[in-house]
Parts: structure tokens; C-alpha cells; sequence
């Protein structure tokens, strides 16, 4: 009877104890968790997550219900934007620095662009953009001057438009790479993520690779099916691993330093997270697809 509440015991510190980094000495540890209640009502399935950083907002894109959230900086709810017919199934978002946001819609092969203060929706403009026919954008990324980098599926390369959303160049173009994922550092180098091959990579401004590492496997250093990545101010490369439920940190070199979180409905926990994003503070969202919710760590 004494190993039973023992056992019992053990479990209740196990859903208790704050999630920590393993490998790190100081924790990471979870903020608040963003999903459903009565003001946002049922959140459905999150296709993205983006920090604006000169409005110090938090936007996730609500893709079962067609519709944009906004947070405060305290990540309290704000509003909704709800485009009617103009979003069929939002997914990756960012705010470009002259307010408009870019809202990736697969449904449409093509990136929503809404003016809020115009009231204008239309659509990126794909004039000069080589094989524009069979453009279809998959993830985006912003730099600090206000470029916009853009994945096009089709091509297995990587677009970039300036700050007035016109198409400047391919700057990165490999037929034998399905990018993922897209980050863009403070300094201008670009990280891509390829969850077939199990390998992120780094590239200076040109395009060219200067960094590349990850494999499929069992190890802790290793992938199991990675899905999305962001770096933080150190230039640590944070992965995440949608099958392993962690998030797998990385320095600067791609050496492996430690993971956190586990699988679990918990505030804390993952299920099948699908995106990271990290802001200016080194702030941590992840999307826990499984759990409908965003969980922020710090």
C-alpha cells in the first residue's frame, strides 16, 4: 500500500513540476498557454504564429475558422479579423513594417495581402517573379530592413520581395531541397529546415550555404521528423521535432546543447507542436497543433 501512494505521489510531481531545459542548467520554463475561451471562442487548427515587434503585438492565424487573433504584448486577447471570402485557409502571417500583413493561403497558391487601415485586401503581386504560373508560397520570414523571404514549394527555392512587396531575387534555388521552414536573423542570415532530409541549414545574404547540420535518427541529438525552426539572440537554433513532442536546441555551429518540453495536455506539454517562433526578447511560441493552443516559453 505504501509503494502505491508513493507511485501516486511521484506521478502528481511528474504534471506538477514546471517543464525544464535537459542538457541546460538554467529552465526554461512555460509562460501562459493561448487557446480556447469565451472571448476567443473555439480556436481551431493554427496555421501560424508572428511577434510584431513595432506594435508589440501577437497575431495567430486561426485557419479552421478563417480569421486573424490579435494579443498585447501581455498576450491578452485584443480581436479578431475575420476577411470574409477572402481567406479560405490561412496559414503562415507576418506584418510587414508598413502595417500590412501577408497571410500565406494554400487554397488560393498565393499570399493574401490585407491593408487594415485602407480597408484593402489583395493579392502579392507576382509580376517579374520567374514561373509565376506555378507559384505556391509555403512559409515566410521578415529581416530586419523589411525584406520579405518567401518559400515557393513548386521550386524548391527561396523568394524575396522588398519592403514594398515588389520581387527583388531568388536567392536561394536547389532543386534537391523541399524547404520547410524559413528564419531570418538579426545580422541577415538565412536558416532553412528540410523535414524529409532531417537537415537545417544556414546561409549568408548571397545564398551561400555556410552551415548545415541535423540527421534522422533516434539519438537526442537527432531528428525524428523536424517541422519547423527560429533562432534566438545568441544565435541558438531551436528545432521542432512534431513526432518527438521537444524542442532540440542547437548552437551557433550546430552542436547540440539540450531539449525541453514533453508529450502532454499540461500547460507545459506538446502535442504535435508544428511552428516555433522567437521574438526580439527571445520569447518562445510554439504551436501545440494536437492541443489547440499557443504555449510560450522564456
Amino acid at each position: 500500500m505504501i509503494k502505491k501512494y508513493i507511485l501516486i505521489f511521484n506521478v502528481f510531481l511528474l504534471l506538477i513540476v514546471p517543464i525544464k531545459a535537459y542538457g541546460k542548467k538554467d529552465a526554461i520554463n512555460i509562460i501562459t498557454t493561448l487557446g480556447s475561451n469565451r472571448d476567443v471562442g473555439i480556436l481551431g487548427l493554427i496555421g501560424g504564429v508572428f511577434f510584431d515587434e513595432i506594435k508589440k503585438r501577437l497575431y495567430i492565424t486561426d485557419s479552421s475558422n478563417c480569421r486573424i487573433l490579435s494579443y498585447d504584448s501581455e498576450f491578452n486577447y485584443l480581436s479578431a479579423l475575420h476577411p470574409k471570402d477572402d481567406l479560405k485557409n490561412p496559414t503562415s502571417i507576418l506584418r510587414a513594417i508598413d502595417g500590412r500583413f501577408l497571410v500565406v493561403d494554400p487554397a488560393k497558391r498565393n499570399i493574401v495581402v490585407i491593408d487594415v487601415a485602407q480597408k484593402l485586401i489583395n493579392l502579392l503581386d507576382l509580376s517579374g517573379v520567374p514561373d509565376s504560373a506555378t507559384f505556391n508560397p509555403g512559409r515566410m520570414a521578415i529581416d530586419s530592413d523589411g525584406n520579405i523571404y518567401i518559400i515557393n514549394r513548386a521550386n524548391n527555392r527561396i523568394l524575396i520581395f522588398n519592403s514594398n512587396l515588389k520581387f527583388n531575387k531568388a536567392v536561394i534555388k536547389d532543386s534537391k531541397i523541399r524547404f520547410n521552414d524559413i528564419k531570418v536573423d538579426r545580422q541577415g542570415y538565412i536558416y532553412t529546415l528540410s523535414t524529409v532530409e532531417g537537415i537545417a541549414r544556414k546561409y549568408d545574404k548571397s545564398g551561400k550555404k555556410i552551415l548545415e547540420f541535423g540527421s534522422r535518427g533516434k539519438g537526442k541529438d537527432e531528428f525524428n521528423f523536424p517541422v519547423s525552426l527560429a533562432v534566438d539572440n545568441q544565435g541558438l537554433i531551436y528545432i521542432v521535432d512534431q513526432h518527438k513532442n521537444k524542442i532540440l536546441v542547437f548552437d551557433r555551429k550546430g552542436k547540440f546543447l539540450f531539449n525541453f518540453s514533453r508529450p502532454g495536455w499540461i500547460e507545459g506539454c506538446l502535442a504535435t507542436p508544428s511552428y516555433i517562433f522567437i521574438n526580439s526578447s527571445d520569447t518562445i511560441f510554439v504551436v501545440d497543433r494536437d492541443n489547440s493552443r499557443v504555449s510560450i516559453f522564456k
